[in-house]
Formats: structure tokens, C-alpha cells, sequence
């Protein structure tokens, strides 16, 4: 049984120092609880939110793998002996910036990190960032993860990969805006159906440039059922995840079994025309 905290923020517009310091405050709420979480996600861009104009000026936002957001992760999982899944955060790689999130262990230490492989483009996301390529499933010693950032919730391919590589979870941080929270919650619960796996999903809350965003962060089990979810406003949203349920349900519908890889048509792999 593994025990979950989802830190639904109100994130202050391009103010890392609140961001830095509210978090801090968050996790430490989160780890004073009588189910002390194992596992603590934040939502996508927790230390500075985002708009479109940022995008355009992403060298007055971008960290180093070792800067200033992913420190603050790294020291309250060593100090609370956490496993914290870092949200997101405009990273600058070797090769160019992408939008990235970090799995940190309980001893403060980076063991995993996923890109955004799905970048917005109709808010322009991909003119600063590279897009993500890896798809890798992390095993832990809470169980197999696999991650997704915001938009890419909108693509079964990424989903039905991790869960073809055995993953137990995916962990989805997110900015998804008000007023598509239907999109959000159904989208989610697709996901852990047609995959038969656990969803684990962090939304912000809270006004930007951008408009308002919608919260409803949300932990699903592989029959879409909802363990926990949170409203509107910023809140810890908290629950239970156990992954011995995900082989029960697999041997009561055999999907894996009875899928037909042979006789799927390649289009997916064809440019758009």
C-alpha cells in the first residue's frame, strides 16, 4: 500500500522565492499527516506558472539540472525521506532546453527524469523547448512509473507504451486551465481504463495570464474508479494506491492477450497531412 500527497498549488506568477518557500510549507503539512505519503507530486511549472510570452523569453526562467527548484525537491525529500515527483521545470540540457520533470528517491538523489514529449503548439511551447523523446519506465521501490506532463494526458500512444513496458503508473503533473475540466477527468480516466493501470495526476490551481485553472487532481485505479480527488482551490489532495490490484484486474479482462498488433494499420506513424 503506498500512500500519495498532491500538492494542488496556487502558484504565484514568476515569483520562484514564494514558490520556493510555499512548497517547503506544503510538504511539510503534507508529511505531518497521520498517513505520512511515500510518495509527494507537484503540478507542471510549480515555481514560476507559465504564459505564452514566456515562451518567447525562456532565458530569464530556465534553470540548470541543479538549480535553485530542483535543490528546494532534493532537500525536503532528504529531509522528510520522501519520494517526490518534481513537477515540471524549464531545464536547460547540453543540447537545448526542454520542459522537464525529476524523480528524486528519499535520500534527495535524481534516479529519473521525463521531457515533455507533447509541446503545445498552439501556445507556442514548442519555440523555446525541445520535444521529449524518452519513454522510460522507472522501477522503484514503490512500484513501476512512467511519466506525462499536461498535454501529453491527450495521447493513448505515450499511455499504451509505458503500460507495454510495465508500468504500474503513470504520474501526470499538469497545468490543465478551466474551462476543460471534463476534458481533464475524462482524458485521465481513459488512461488508466484502456491501460488497466493506476492514474497518479497533480493540477494547479489559481489565476495567470493564462486565464484560471481548474485543480481536480486526481488518483484512479485501473477500473476508473476515483480513490481520491481534490476541487477547485488549493488543497493537499491524498490517498492509497496499491498496485497487486492491477494483475486482479488483468486476469479478469485480458486485453493485453487479445490485443492485435499485426493487423493495427501504421498511419499513427505518418506525418500529418
Amino acid at each position: 500500500m503506498i500512500n500519495v500527497a498532491l500538492l494542488q498549488t496556487n502558484i504565484k506568477f514568476c515569483d520562484a522565492e514564494y514558490n520556493h518557500s510555499h512548497v517547503r510549507e506544503l510538504i511539510d503539512e503534507a508529511m505531518a499527516a497521520d498517513k505520512r505519503p511515500d510518495m509527494i507530486v507537484l503540478p507542471e511549472d510549480w515555481s514560476s506558472g507559465f504564459s505564452d510570452e514566456m515562451f518567447h523569453h525562456m532565458e530569464n526562467f530556465i534553470e540548470p539540472v541543479d538549480g535553485p527548484s530542483v535543490t528546494v525537491l532534493k532537500e525536503c525529500a532528504k529531509k522528510h525521506k520522501v519520494w517526490i515527483v518534481g513537477g515540471s521545470i524549464g531545464t536547460q540540457f547540453e543540447d537545448g532546453m526542454r520542459n522537464t520533470t525529476f524523480l528524486i528517491n528519499r535520500e534527495g538523489e535524481i534516479v529519473g527524469d521525463y521531457s515533455k514529449m507533447h509541446l503545445y503548439s498552439d501556445m507556442d511551447e514548442d519555440v523555446p523547448y525541445l520535444h521529449g523523446t524518452e519513454m522510460n519506465v522507472y522501477e522503484t521501490e514503490l512500484g513501476k512509473l512512467g511519466f506525462m506532463i499536461c498535454y501529453d494526458i491527450r495521447f493513448c500512444e505515450l499511455s499504451r507504451t509505458y503500460a507495454l513496458r510495465g508500468a504500474d503508473a503513470i504520474v501526470v503533473t499538469s497545468n490543465f486551465p478551466n474551462p476543460r475540466v471534463s476534458h481533464w477527468r475524462t482524458l485521465l480516466m481513459a488512461r488508466a481504463i484502456e491501460n488497466q493501470m493506476f492514474v497518479i495526476a497533480c493540477n494547479r490551481v489559481g489565476p495567470s495570464p493564462m486565464g484560471t485553472y481548474c485543480g481536480h487532481s486526481i488518483i484512479i485505479d485501473p477500473w476508473g474508479n476515483v480513490i481520491a480527488e481534490g476541487g477547485d482551490e488549493e488543497e493537499i489532495v491524498t490517498g492509497t494506491v496499491d498496485f497487486n490490484e492491477i494483475q486482479n484486474i488483468r486476469s479478469m479482462i485480458h486485453m493485453f492477450r487479445d490485443r492485435r498488433p499485426e493487423s493495427y494499420p501504421n498511419d499513427m506513424l505518418l506525418p500529418n497531412k
